[in-house]
């Protein structure tokens, strides 16, 4: 081979590495311009899969099911940046949830609103000078109507308030804007002059069930035509009847009397501890329903030494009243507990009478104990929740009014609130039968008991061949056709 030959070949090797070397970058280049391009794209349409155990970051069947029958803007605001919400891990996990929302329903929409540079465009959402928006808050708004949280709320935490172990964010979210868009908001009253015990978690039941909360003194104020529930927890003192006190307007009793003819609804409260309220007892006694003065007991369905707590049974009986508002707890494959502690059993009066008809949702053991003055009176089975329903005909369409008894004033209690127990969902139900339809019933907590992917060992095994493997011998099958190509050029 001369010289000349020679430099000729040289410069054929030069100018295939020259063209190796342009094409190589050009390669990485374009691959890293598309992942960019695609993560935006990703980020934007919030292209991900979460694949936590319990579906964290993800909406729910049962909240799509929610948020389908919404139709009118909702707009969630945060007060934090996006990008720190994406670096904190409790911001990012509602963050996730609502850029979710977001990208599969058109009306929802979500922005930043900083509360320090730009004050002035919170002050909408504070109800008194002392009520803070923060870098915390997240608002949801429709039309004139907000709900307005601290990130803290949109998680289950432990009795010290420290340590956060479950996320409530899709529930309490769904929750607001149900609340902001159905076209009335109807009340919940809870009667609060006569000594009565209302916990802060089934206030906080009612208002996420999409209720407005309001206490009333029936003796000088009028139910709202807009009410749709009147709550009674454990009075201390007896409701007013019909007296010479009274006369020239209508009782207590009377106002609650003309707001069930009205198809309002009530829910009671008692427990061993009442005292006798003649005026109330005998009210309730014409909706078949009797609060005994007694204790329960149960040693074979207890879960607690002194077997106070007690785990109901839920009714079976085919087609009756009580068994059609435990009938979806009871259709899960394993049931969850219903705990009514320190409760009265509740002597049921009737089965029908004048168009009311009573029964039992929730039942002791057929081995349960009634104590009365520390003496064991009587064993058996005993109704710990029941209902009364009214049935009246106008224009041939049923109307509905209730009566719900529950012989304890704890059944909300906070330490039967947890997923473990199905106290909520019984609550839920008891306003689902109302007429209330856009109650959350299906919407859980979402423990996190492990925030690394959920993923099978074959499964880990088959993505490991697919990034290791699959696509750097797709690019060396590429590279072999194309050098034969070239050889054969």
């Amino acid at each position: 081979m001369n010289n000349n030959q020679k430099a000729l070949e040289m410069g054929k090797k030069v100018k295939h590495g020259t063209v190796s070397v342009l094409l190589t970058v050009v390669v990485i280049a374009a691959v890293v311009i598309v992942n960019i391009i695609f993560s935006a794209f990703a980020y934007k349409n919030n292209w991900y899969v979460d694949l936590t155990e319990t579906g964290i970051y993800g909406l729910t069947d049962a909240g799509r099911a929610l948020l389908d029958e919404v139709d009118a803007p909702v707009q969630i605001h945060f007060c934090s940046p996006f990008d720190v919400m994406e670096s904190n891990s409790a911001q990012k996990m509602v963050f996730e949830l609502v850029k979710e929302m977001a990208a599969e329903y058109d009306n929802i929409t979500y922005d930043y609103i900083d509360p320090i540079k730009n004050p002035t465009a919170v002050i909408k959402y504070k109800s008194s000078a002392a009520d803070a928006v923060n870098a915390r808050s997240v608002i949801v708004e429709s039309g004139s109507e907000f709900r307005k949280f601290a990130l803290e709320a949109l998680f289950i935490v432990d009795t010290d308030n420290t340590t956060a172990w479950a996320f409530n964010g899709e529930k309490k979210l769904i929750s607001a804007i149900v609340q902001c868009t159905q076209a009335e908001t109807p009340i919940a009253y809870f009667t609060t002059t006569h000594g009565e015990y209302i916990p802060t978690s089934l206030q906080e039941l009612v208002y996420d069930a999409g209720y407005e909360l309001r206490p009333i003194d029936l003796t000088t104020e009028e139910i709202h035509e807009d009410a749709r529930l009147l709550i009674i927890s454990s009075p201390v003192t007896d409701f007013e009847g019909i007296s010479e006190i009274s006369a020239g307007r209508k009782s207590e009793i009377e106002k609650i009397d003309d707001f069930l003819d009205s198809f309002g609804n009530v829910m009671v409260f008692m427990d061993p501890d009442t005292k006798e309220l003649p005026e109330l007892e005998e009210f309730l006694v014409e909706w078949g329903i009797e609060f005994d003065n007694s204790v329960l007991k149960d040693p074979v369905n207890s879960i607690d030494a002194n077997h106070y707590a007690i785990s109901g049974q839920y009714s079976i009986e085919e087609n009756s009243l009580g068994a059609s508002l435990v009938k979806d707890i009871v259709s899960l494959g394993t049931a969850p507990k219903t705990i009514v502690n320190y409760a009265s059993p509740i002597n049921l009066l009737f089965d029908y009478n004048n168009g009311r008809q009573t029964s039992t949702a929730i039942y002791t053991s057929d081995k349960a104990q009634k104590y009365v003055d520390g003496k064991v009176v009587e064993e058996g089975r005993f109704p710990l929740v029941a209902l009364s329903r009214e049935t009246r005909y106008i224009d041939n369409t049923e109307h509905y009014s209730y009566v719900f008894a529950i012989g304890s004033k704890y059944f909300t209690a906070d330490t039967f609130l947890s997923p473990t127990y199905a106290n909520s969902d019984i609550i839920y139900t008891m306003m689902r039968a109302m007429g209330k339809v856009q109650v959350p019933i299906d919407l859980d907590f979402k423990v996190f008991e492990d925030e690394s992917l959920d993923i099978l060992q074959s499964e880990a095994g088959t993505w490991t061949i697919v990034l290791t493997l699959a696509i750097p011998a797709c690019v060396f099958i590429a590279g072999i056709i194309i050098w034969i190509r070239r050889k054969n050029a």
